[in-house]
């Protein structure tokens, strides 16, 4: 292979679940099999990337999840996002963003709250410098014109562009506005990824928090902002819980069986939801404050389906518990201190078991929420580039 014209070239596509980040992946790099998500369903749960040659370049586009799943908590996409962008700052050879793809429809009736939710966690996650190489990609032009709403797309993007709760700041930082119109087919999408080709590889705010500054997770930017809400909905719950028992003290008082009944579910779901909230908590310290709370409510609550049909892969593997365990030991260098700390815990915790009972594939599962399938894979963990 001849050499290529020029340094590698790595970008990030953001924005939220629907918003056609993955469409755009797909037209650019011509690549089969990448999954496209319907409206506001996310087929996107990984942080995932793309390699192509453009130009005579060697160009990488990196997938993202948004922060408003369908599937996940906010503190699950964070986690994996931060940790594929940790990872691949800190260890050789050091990869930083040309720059970054921020995808919103432009037949959005309005920047509803998990809009203006994600894009207020992707500016925690950049920080300022950053804004300089991102574009504001504002697409479906084409479904605009066909439904005979141009008119309104335009004044759309005039409210994006002019309002301070909106894109005002991020333009004012040296953001660009483009319009991608998917009737173009690849030749629009293309000239996007080329006007970031020639941008400096730049250290995005949480790379900088996590590797430089050697902060936890929740005490990042992005990680506080998360944790704050976290905090807000566990105090709400909480106080419903407190409504509750009090109510069943009630209707035990009155012999109201039906209405204790009731109760007792509502504040059955009320725990449950509790221990998901404490569970978010949970990733963002990387504490095990409750293993036995985690390890009931995964399966069932969390990714029941996703964590169910991936075991099962990793059963059929046949992978052995010493050589899984050889490999997360001779590469925790390469990880945060917490990361590690956790690592090892669930290591040592395992070991406790009997030989027969011991599960490679069991210990990944817990490893996989600390450090996701991006690192797994790069310490030579099989599954992780596999299909689930």
């Amino acid at each position: 292979m001849p050499p290529y014209a020029g340094p590698p070239v790595r970008i990030a596509v953001m924005g939220v679940t629907g918003s056609g980040k993955s469409t755009f992946i797909e037209q650019v790099t011509r690549l089969q099999g990448i999954k496209i998500g319907h409206q506001y369903e996310s087929c996107t749960t990984d942080v995932e990337p793309f390699e192509f040659e453009l130009d005579g370049r060697h160009v990488t586009l990196i997938d993202t999840p948004g922060f408003n799943d369908s599937s996940r908590s906010e503190a699950e996409v964070l986690t994996e996002i931060a940790n594929y962008l940790d990872f691949t700052y800190r260890n050789p050879p050091h990869l930083k963003l040309n720059g970054i793809v921020y995808m919103q429809s432009i037949q959005d009736p309005r920047m509803y709250g998990s809009s203006l939710r994600n894009l207020k966690m992707f500016k925690d996650l950049c920080g300022e410098s950053p804004m300089k190489s991102v574009l504001l990609t504002t697409n479906r032009w084409d479904k605009a014109r066909s439904c005979g709403d141009f008119d309104k797309a335009v004044a759309k993007e005039t409210e994006l562009r002019d309002k301070a709760n909106f894109w005002q700041p991020l333009i004012a930082r040296g953001a660009r506005m483009v319009r991608w119109d998917s009737d173009d087919t690849r030749a629009g999408a293309v000239e996007i990824v080329r006007a970031l080709m020639g941008a400096a590889p730049e250290v995005l705010q949480i790379q900088r928090e996590l590797v430089e500054q050697e902060k936890r997770l929740v005490d990042t930017t992005a990680g506080n902002t998360v944790n704050e809400e976290v905090l807000r909905v566990e105090k709400e719950y909480q106080a419903e819980l407190v409504k509750i028992r009090s109510e069943m003290q009630e209707a035990v008082a009155a012999r109201d069986e039906e209405v204790k009944e009731a109760l007792e579910q509502s504040k059955k779901d009320y725990e449950r939801k509790l221990g998901k909230i404490r569970e978010e908590q949970d990733l963002l310290h990387y504490e095990r404050r409750n293993e036995t709370r985690r390890m009931q409510n995964e399966m069932d609550d969390l990714r029941s389906a996703y964590d169910r049909k991936l075991e099962k892969q990793l059963s059929a593997q046949k992978l052995d518990f010493d050589e899984v365990v050889a490999k997360l030991t001779a590469n925790q260098g390469k990880l945060r201190h917490e990361q590690r700390v956790a690592m090892q815990a669930e290591i040592d915790k395992m070991k406790k078991e009997k030989s027969g009972k011991r599960s490679a594939g069991q210990l990944i599962m817990k490893i996989l929420p600390l450090v996701g399938t991006v690192v797994l894979g790069a310490f030579g963990i099989p599954f992780a580039f596999g299909g689930v």
